[in-house]
């Protein structure tokens, strides 16, 4: 994958980071300052900050990737929302036909707990895919 100077850009300043944080003599960051800051793809960018701790969780997405990911999670905050209002609503149904009752005090919440832990783990998983 192709990176840009936004990207070059963010692996300067972590170099930098690294630098000020004593894990880079000043050679070494004037040499992958130039590996970085050369850079056309996303290997050459991990190479210029591999063996550097909490780079591995510094990826470099692409565009379309990012948009998929806003997307995905944007479509499951509004199923949990209409979930959650579907729920309430059921909630308050139950209650105004039956009582209250301690069945329905655990069920409910339980099951909107339930299903919204599943819709944001599905949603992460969605979202993790490549």
């Amino acid at each position: 994958m192709l990176v840009g100077d936004p990207e070059r850009d963010r692996a300067a300043h972590e170099l930098q980071r690294h630098y000020r944080e004593g894990r880079l003599s000043a050679d070494e960051l004037a040499q992958r300052l130039e590996t970085a800051l050369r850079a056309r793809d996303a290997g050459q960018l991990r190479s210029a900050l591999k063996e550097l701790p909490g780079v591995e969780r510094w990826a470099f997405r692409s565009p379309a990737r990012s948009a998929r990911n806003a997307a995905i999670l944007a479509g499951t905050a509004v199923v949990w929302l209409f979930w959650s209002i579907g729920m309430l609503v059921a909630f308050v149904a139950w209650l105004a036909a039956n009582g209250p009752s301690l069945g329905a005090l655990v069920v409910f919440p339980l099951l909107w707990f339930a299903v919204s832990w599943l819709l944001w783990h599905g949603g992460k998983r969605r979202r993790s895919r490549p």
